[in-house]
């Protein structure tokens, strides 16, 4: 099977919608015939129409993700694409998810790493700069190398396990999974800022609350890293178990939540997950079936969330004593608390720390991201299990909000990692958001 051309954005915009379907056919005519190095340039060249400022008048967008120029022309001429006229829908704040451990899998986000060829500086055009030589990648590379670098004596392992073919790498444990999990989720988030985009709030489950604290400025990217390197001395002491996610609500769990048992997870109104040492987790998910309950295990092998952990979050505190904790510059809504973080609680190393050991409540957290903002929220990790979330919460099917994920739903080639995000960036622009597109208009 012959590989694919490498997926490039389209984009366009008119000052109404009979501008924009001009520009539309325009671009559909010119695609028609068009082979590789010809989209490469076709692509280019709509990125520059783009570049025009907060005071552009073109406010009815289209876009769309394409690796063949004749299908795009397919696309184009169906109307089969993401369009918006943004005078008549505001463009909605965006907001940050970063998963937690769970949703890890081998190799995710490779895909973007590294993936950086040069695009030579244009002129100058009378109104423009030159454009420098980026890739839209750049930001994700320099950050995921920044961590490996800050986290100390575990990096090059670390490295070197993220990006082994081998799929049966220890990327379900705790050492492994969550400081990768933390990497790619904050390098997603500089990727996303670099191309333009400022988030107005950001939300982490589970090991995400320390990306979205080092997101909102509540924590230095070198000083989470080794807080990272910190956490994964600290899983000795939690026995061997996990988490069974059960199709119920934490009330009709309530009966099953007993002796070694805790509630560890609330995704949703029917979306709980139990938390239990590995005997008691066998027992329990034989009685969960007996009682007519869908239960699965999840990809944990020691039930954090639940007071087994408590020994791990005690031994955890003490690292944040080398570390300058500030209040936020941007909302973090904590899916420990299910509200807003504070500045006291912000600064306060136990609030951090005891997260390994409390229910997850992320559920409840969204509940109030939502309610207090309609957003385009953006899941900044792999797997699509926030976005999945997202995408059932009655604030998004009543269409006040909406969710996009930078990553693929399923582990695939690094160019389904470079298509899912610019598809992400698409989305975003389309919405309405100023884009740095002499970021992203560049090769990948």
């Amino acid at each position: 099977m012959p590989d694919l051309a490498e997926p490039r954005i389209l984009a366009w915009a008119g000052t109404d919608e009979r501008a924009e379907e001009a520009a539309r056919t325009e671009l559909a005519d010119r695609l028609e015939l068009a082979g590789p190095k010809d989209l490469d340039e076709i692509a280019d060249e709509t990125a520059l129409r783009l570049v025009g400022g907060p005071d552009d008048r073109r406010a009815v967008r289209g876009a769309l993700v394409t690796s063949s120029g004749p299908a795009a022309a397919d696309l184009l001429r169906s109307g089969r694409i993401l369009r918006r006229d943004t005078r008549r829908q505001r463009p909605r704040p965006i907001a940050l998810l970063f998963p937690g451990h769970g949703s890890q899998h081998p190799r995710m986000g490779v895909g973007l790493y590294g993936h950086e060829t040069a695009f030579p500086a244009l002129p100058a055009f009378p109104t423009l700069p030159a454009f420098p030589a980026l890739t839209a990648f750049t930001a994700f590379t320099e950050a995921m190398d920044d961590f490996f670098a800050a986290i100390g004596p575990t990096g090059p392992m670390l490295r070197e396990a993220w990006l082994a073919e081998d799929p049966e790498r220890r990327i379900d444990e705790g050492e492994l999974g969550q400081p990768l999990l933390y990497a790619v989720g904050h390098a997603l988030a500089r990727m996303l800022i670099g191309w333009g985009v400022r988030p107005a709030a950001v939300l982490g489950h589970s090991v995400g609350e320390l990306v979205a604290a080092t997101v909102a400025g509540v924590l230095g990217p070198p000083d989470g890293a080794r807080l990272m390197a910190a956490r994964s001395h600290t899983y000795a002491p939690v026995v061997a178990g996990g988490l069974l996610a059960v199709a119920a609500s934490a009330q009709e769990l309530a009966p099953f939540a007993v002796g070694e048992v805790s509630v560890a997870v609330v995704n949703g109104p029917r979306q709980t997950a139990l938390g239990a040492p590995a005997p008691a987790l066998d027992a329990l998910e034989r009685e969960l079936r007996l009682a007519g309950f869908v239960a699965r295990r999840t990809r944990i092998r020691q039930p954090f969330h639940t007071p087994h952990a408590v020994p791990a979050a005690d031994l955890f505190e003490p690292a944040f004593a080398a570390v300058d904790l500030r209040p936020p510059v941007l909302p973090v809504y904590s899916s420990a608390s299910a509200a807003p973080v504070g500045p006291d609680e912000a600064t306060r190393p136990r609030f951090w720390a005891r997260q390994m050991s409390e229910p997850v409540l992320f559920g409840p957290a969204l509940d109030r991201l939502l309610g207090d903002h309609h957003l385009l929220l953006v899941e900044a990790g792999p797997s699509q299990a926030l976005t999945a979330l997202a995408r059932r919460h009655p604030a998004v099917t009543a269409g006040h909000s909406a969710a996009v994920a930078l990553l693929p739903a399923r582990p695939d080639h690094g160019r389904a990692d470079r298509e899912t995000a610019l598809r992400a960036a698409a989305r975003i622009w389309v919405e309405g958001h100023q884009l740095d597109w002499t970021a992203i208009r560049s090769r990948s």
